[in-house]
């Protein structure tokens, strides 16, 4: 695996072409279909696309903060603009999600229990925690929105899950390819020992999520099961690439989700 500065800088300008050109896709979503969700529907998905909402609009100044700092110590000026441009991502899916939500009348929300844990727990972490605990809650997005788009008839939330989808599927290639630069020089079993207390804490939020967030998977015909096959399906994709990252980075805005 390349291990030079120049390496890294190309991969971190790779990236940030990636997510520009993904943010100037003209690909248009169906904002003026009229559908308005059954009573049913509702009760399914409104308290949870309300958390998810609050989630995707997470400003992350720390982890930028952090990363800034990293991408000095590495020589690569270019990681923290990639960074920031992922970050900027994550914040139109909570604009678009926030769009539909405002046209359903559904509430907004200004804090969640769930979400404050998450921020708390990257407040207090590192660079790599910070983007540990970040990759959790992007993993869990994927099954999460796949059922979200299958939850009602909406023409336009069946869009917009699949767009954040698409755009998830680049995210985690990208997380893979940050957390493969940090632990250089790590020994190899306390590397393997972090990736499987990364994995129990994911299992561990499956519990979680399932909780909050279960009538949605339900009304798209999921078990709980199968959510955590398909979280752990993601997490080991993401070990994977984690190992092998910076020479695959994601081009063309590849997707690598089936539906």
């Amino acid at each position: 695996m390349p291990n030079s500065i120049d390496s890294c800088s190309a991969v971190s300008a790779r990236w940030c072409s990636y997510f520009l050109a993904n943010g100037l896709d003209p690909r248009e979503l169906p904002w003026p279909d009229s559908y308005r969700l059954t009573d049913a529907e509702r009760r399914a998905i409104a308290e949870s696309i309300a958390q998810f909402q609050l989630g995707e609009g997470a400003q992350g100044r720390r982890l930028q903060e952090r990363g800034r700092k990293y991408a000095e110590r590495a020589g690569d000026a270019l990681f923290s603009q990639a960074l920031a441009l992922f970050v900027k991502e994550e914040q139109r899916h909570s604009a678009d999600l926030g769009r539909f939500m405002d046209a359903q009348g559904i509430p907004r929300l200004s804090k969640h229990w769930i979400d404050s844990i998450f921020r708390r727990l990257r407040v207090l972490a590192g660079l790599e925690l910070s983007l540990r605990v970040l990759v959790t809650a992007e993993i869990i997005a994927v099954p999460y929105y796949r059922a979200l788009g299958d939850a009602t008839a909406s023409e336009l939330l069946g869009a917009l899950s699949d767009r954040i989808l698409q755009d998830e599927a680049g995210h985690l290639k990208f997380q893979a390819s940050m957390l493969s630069r940090i632990p250089a020089g790590r020994l190899p079993a306390l590397s393997r020992l972090i990736w499987r207390l990364h994995r129990l804490f994911l299992v561990c939020t499956c519990f979680v999520v399932w909780h909050d967030h279960g009538e949605v998977f339900r009304a798209a015909g999921y078990r709980f099961g199968e959510f955590v096959l398909e979280v752990c399906y993601e997490f080991a994709e993401l070990q994977y690439r984690s190992g092998a990252a910076i020479r695959s980075p994601a081009s063309n805005r590849e997707a690598s989700y089936s539906k």
